[in-house]
């Protein structure tokens, strides 16, 4: 179980990653919007790049075996499929000097929902029975209730954008509200155990992606977006916030590893 001071320093620690990311994306639009542009595209690189190890991290620890197992390795992929989007992002934008919405990028970050659903099943598979049907409603009625206000301030917007542009940005709002409800559940679910911040962390980096996607549509529809306005803020924290959730599992996985073998040398 994490002691007072892990649990500190890990606060102390994602409070730091999250201002300090914030305070760059902040700066560089004070100093110009082609800084903006220049910062927030390297900022997806060690950002998306840390879940990208540590996913696979974790993913070596655990194996591929069990539930547990199977759901790490969609988990990994889910990492991977975000951290090549987000490189083709940066080449098309900064390199070939293209529009990246809509492009090949959209393909990756859509198929990563998929990953990360089958991650939320198979955690849960062994307990499943622990799942009510008034915690399956509770955590719908929330998703719906952030879901609905969002599309339609988005979706009331700007005329003059290409209908395949403004549905293809609104796929997003819908699968975050989608993977928002197993996030909700692990949170209830495992409120008393030991991978309560994990998941606490898994559910507040859903909820940042939720709001920066449902503001990416609305910029969008307003020919207002640029890749690191301050609206993207929520997409480097959902990085950082997973990030910290992985890590802080990895360290309980060690610790728990570490214990086993002090008590087999009693």
């Amino acid at each position: 179980m994490q002691t007072t001071l892990d649990a500190v320093l890990t606060k102390k620690y994602l409070i730091g990653a999250l201002a300090a990311c914030t305070a760059v994306i902040l700066v560089s639009n004070f100093v110009g919007q082609d800084t903006a542009i220049l910062v927030g595209n390297l900022t997806y690189i060690p950002t998306a790049g840390s879940l990208l190890v540590l996913s696979l991290l974790i993913l070596v620890r655990f194996g591929t075996m069990g539930h547990h197992g199977v759901a790490w390795f969609s988990f990994a992929a889910y990492a991977v499929s975000l951290f090549i989007a987000e490189t083709l992002w940066i080449i098309q934008e900064m390199y070939l000097k293209i529009d990246p919405f809509p492009s090949a990028a959209d393909i990756f970050y859509l198929i990563s929902y998929p990953f990360l659903l089958m991650f939320f099943v198979s955690y849960f598979q062994p307990v499943k029975n622990a799942i009510t049907k008034k915690l399956v409603a509770a955590a719908v009625i929330f998703s719906i209730g952030i879901l609905i206000p969002s599309l339609y301030l988005a979706l009331g917007s700007s005329p003059h954008i290409e209908m395949f542009d403004i549905i293809l940005g609104a796929i997003y709002p819908i699968f975050d509200a989608m993977v928002l409800i197993p996030a909700l559940i692990g949170v209830s679910l495992f409120f008393k155990g030991q991978v309560n911040l994990m998941w606490t962390l898994f559910c507040l980096g859903t909820i940042s992606v939720f709001v920066a996607d449902s503001a990416f549509l609305f910029a969008q529809n307003e020919d207002s977006y640029y890749t690191g306005n301050p609206m993207e803020i929520p997409y480097f924290w959902n990085y950082i916030l997973l990030s910290f959730g992985v890590a802080s599992h990895l360290k309980l996985f060690q610790k728990a590893k570490a214990d086993s073998k002090l008590e087999d040398l009693k």
